[in-house]
């Protein structure tokens, strides 16, 4: 007897796997449909939608190309500098002097980007004032210029008048010859150009400038200058000048900018000033995944994305806490292991340096769980304020377990997270005893928002929720049926207690706490979306609100009041930010995401900008900018920009452990083309698709390493009105769903397309699905006699026959997905 179905359909197909169909689309584009065993794929017409070949995705790749790392500008000099610019490696010397009771001489250094190491000055000669024995270099460092100055105010000891040309001020130390002075605030603000400073005080000599003053200004009124210059965290590196040879400073993590100022009476001449880089210097040929598209602001995205998680990773004998290599919060600060921060900086490390990465993210993660607490209570950080843990909060406990899951995902590394498993079963069960009565887990601690959180709190439940469900996949690949089980049954019933008490039904949004109901964070909603607690039904609500308060620059922290409120002043992060773009892809808001991820990042892919860093940023305000020195301008929470592409718009995620799974679902939004690959243990996965949307035609490439299998998932322009196939052989259509045909595949390269029906298309489809000649045929014969039909009502008798004779066929000559296809797409020819 046969065995039909699909098991049997698909035993059929292999007999004929020569055959070759061509599919003809109404705009004239050819789509070749192969399932043939011949390697040599379909000549293409030029109609096709395609992507560049051989595209400089290298030319993006910010890093410094030796660890002596040279500035590219002289932002500006103050006092007496001569040739500066021999400091950009152009010869010569730059000398500075200062003269008993004169200004400090400055020259401010631009690196261009974000760098972190130690700085250096090679020092030909030095010429001291007696009795001084030495002179002194001072270096101060910032990421952005208008933090590395301070005390820029100062007010006036006397009034000025109109058609003065001198003021008297409180302090001369914000002003120097040749900059300028701003008296007065706002409208009635003057600003001039200074040509001498003074002496302060009502009987000093002030500051002289020009022109005139046009109004006067009463004692009292602020002066506004340069400031003093200043890190814009800790503290400046002092060098005491004698003989000529290198002077090295202390490490500085993160800064762009450099000020060094002969704050002594004398001369200091240099021939060199630069810094010795010691964060990961990754060169293209350290990069294992790339991305390039059609969107230039996307893809300088995906490279500051990959550079901020480069900065802030930690070769070994560059931090005295750690032995081994690591990665931390923020190149500048806090410099410590932050696993809430890991989350987003290690998906993007090992998606863009791949293997490179790995010893960081294993270096991270066994600095936390080697200090595991007897309760099974994983620490938040390592290494902040001092070398042991730090327990901040227990939602990141939870975030340190899932690190550990993540690195599996990615690398494939079964044997070293076996090793890990029974810590992280320990983190799990700890965080099981903190759940209460109701089901719902409560810390009364704080969180990424840096105020303690009391009672049932929505999002500390979703945090636990997360670690049960990554625990899930776990312990399904290296682990235990039973632990399977007990982990599917807790994150049951927790999702329960979250929808039945947190949820607030009138509103149809989830609520801070028990007791703010009223209340509506962001992070707890778009958790909710992004981990299946949301029901379907309420995702659109959710997104449609918070999409209705965006910010021009992202989407806000604190919602309206009364939300609690970042304590700090920031209104807006990159964390939630992230969350909320992966809960749009997720419920097929791609375009949602990406006009989010322009928002909030794409001022700070800006090299315009005023703090434009090559890297991306702690906090903004609500104007996208940060608003003090303190905050950090390469922070790895900021990163998520990188993994967005790659997993969404290139479309490639990890299913099982390294990849040996994997998904492509593109999500193409407004993009004209997409290339790139993700690294694997097995090789790189490449991906490259194009589309004209006009013509509602889409064109996508796959190449797979051995040993890999996975789901393409190919767009459609219309979810009843478009057909696909695959141009390559080697394709097994699966199923449709929403706005994708999916086919499985094997290693190999596999091209597909995708267009609008027309009656050839969908013959040349039927011919592709059916495994009986004969009811191929008469499938075809009452296309044909659709097509030639002279009226709606011959037409539609002739479709009504056809989608008769597939639903026969379905189970025999046809699966029922394929049949589903061919009668959805007949119906739209109509």
């Amino acid at each position: 007897m046969q065995v039909r179905g699909v098991l049997g359909i698909h035993s059929a197909r292999r007999l004929r796997q020569r055959r070759v169909t061509r599919l003809v689309i109404s705009t004239g584009l050819a789509v070749a449909v192969t399932i043939a065993t011949a390697a040599c794929k379909p000549d293409l017409p030029s109609e096709v939608p395609t992507w560049p070949e051989n595209v400089n995705w290298q030319a993006l790749v910010p890093g410094p190309s030796s660890d002596d790392v040279l500035p590219v500008g002289i932002t500006r000099t103050l006092g007496s500098v001569t040739n500066a610019d021999a400091l950009l490696g152009k010869g010569g010397e730059t000398v500075l002097t200062v003269e008993p009771g004169g200004p400090p001489a400055v020259v401010v250094l631009d690196y261009g980007h974000e760098v972190g190491g130690t700085p250096y000055v090679n020092v030909s000669r030095s010429t001291v004032t007696a009795p001084a024995t030495s002179n002194t270099l001072r270096v101060s460092t910032s990421e952005a210029l208008k933090f590395l100055n301070a005390s820029t105010t100062t007010t006036l000891s006397g009034a000025a008048n109109a058609g003065d040309t001198n003021v008297k001020v409180a302090s001369v130390a914000p002003f120097y010859a040749g900059t300028q002075i701003t008296v007065g605030i706002g409208d009635g603000a003057e600003t001039r150009t200074i040509t001498a400073v003074g002496t302060a005080g009502a009987a000093g000599s002030g500051i002289t400038f020009s022109p005139a003053l046009t109004a006067a200004h009463p004692t009292g009124t602020t002066a506004t200058g340069i400031g003093t210059y200043v890190n814009d965290n800790g503290a400046q590196i002092n060098l005491t000048i004698t003989n000529p040879q290198t002077y090295t400073g202390g490490l500085r993590g993160g800064l762009r900018f450099e000020a060094i100022e002969l704050r002594t009476p004398g001369t200091v001449t240099l021939t060199r000033a630069g810094l010795n880089f010691k964060a990961y210097r990754a060169a293209p040929d350290k990069y294992e995944g790339w991305f390039y598209s059609s969107d230039d602001q996307l893809n300088r995205m995906w490279y500051a994305g990959a550079y901020t998680a480069q900065m802030d990773m930690v070769p070994v004998g560059v931090a005295s806490c750690f032995n081994v290599p690591v990665i931390f919060d923020g190149a500048k600060r806090d410099r410590a292991i932050w696993s809430g921060d890991l989350m987003i900086t290690d998906p993007v490390a090992m998606l863009s340096i791949g293997s490179n990465s790995h010893p960081y993210v294993r270096g991270s993660i066994d600095s936390i769980l080697n200090l595991q607490a007897a309760s099974g209570r994983l620490t938040s950080a390592v290494g902040f304020r001092g070398c042991g843990a730090f327990d901040y909060a227990v939602t990141y406990s939870a975030y340190s377990a899932i690190i550990a899951v993540q690195y599996l995902r990615y690398s494939g590394d079964t044997e070293y997270v076996k090793g890990l498993l029974p810590k992280l079963e320990a983190a799990t069960a700890y965080h099981a005893t903190r759940v209460n009565g109701n089901g719902l887990v409560v810390t009364n601690d704080n969180d990424y928002w840096q105020t303690r959180q009391n009672g049932e709190v929505t999002e500390y439940s979703l945090a636990y929720y997360e670690l049960l469900q990554d625990m899930i996949w776990l312990e399904s690949h290296i682990g235990s049926a039973d632990k399977v089980a007990e982990y599917t049954q807790k994150a049951a019933n927790l999702k329960a207690a979250i929808n039945g008490r947190l949820f607030n039904q009138d509103a149809g949004l989830y609520q801070h706490t028990d007791t703010r109901p009223s209340v509506f964070p962001l992070d707890a909603n778009m958790n909710a979306i992004r981990l299946g607690v949301a029901p379907a039904d309420k995702v659109q609500h959710i997104l449609t609100y918070f999409k209705d308060r965006w910010q021009p620059h992202g989407s806000e922290i604190s919602q309206p009041a009364p939300s609690m409120k970042d304590p700090y002043g920031h209104t807006i992060e990159p964390l939630n930010n992230t969350w909320e773009m992966m809960a749009r892809i997720q419920s097929n808001d791609a375009a949602g995401a990406i006009e989010l991820l322009r928002r909030l990042w794409g001022l700070q892919v800006d090299p315009n900008s005023p703090f434009y860093t090559g890297t991306f940023w702690e906090f903004v305000m609500s104007d996208g900018f940060p608003d003090r020195g303190f905050d950090s301008l390469a922070h790895a929470w900021g990163a998520g920009p990188t993994q967005i592409l790659t997993e969404s718009v290139l479309g490639a995620t990890p299913v099982d452990p390294g990849y040996a799974k994997w998904a492509l679902k593109p999500q193409p939004t407004d993009l004209a083309w997409a290339q790139g690959q993700v690294p694997t243990p097995r090789g790189a996965l490449s991906v490259k698709w194009a589309q004209d949307a006009g013509k509602g035609t889409f064109h996508m490439e796959v190449v797979a390493p051995q040993g890999t299998s996975g789901e393409v998932w190919v767009p459609l322009s219309s979810a009843t009105q478009s057909i696909s196939g695959p141009l390559t052989p080697g394709a097994t259509f699966l199923r449709r769903s929403g706005s994708y045909d999916v086919y499985s595949v094997g290693a190999g390269t596999f091209e597909f397309g995708s267009a609008p029906v027309s009656f050839e298309l969908l013959k040349a489809l039927v011919a592709h699905f059916s495994v009986n000649a004969d009811v191929a045929q008469g499938l075809a014969d009452k296309l044909d006699r659709a097509s030639a039909a002279k009226s709606a009502t011959t037409r539609g008798n002739a479709l009504d026959a056809f989608t008769n004779q597939v639903n026969a066929q379905t189970g025999k000559a046809l699966t029922p997905d394929e049949a589903k296809v061919l009668i959805t797409v007949a119906n739209a020819l109509r």
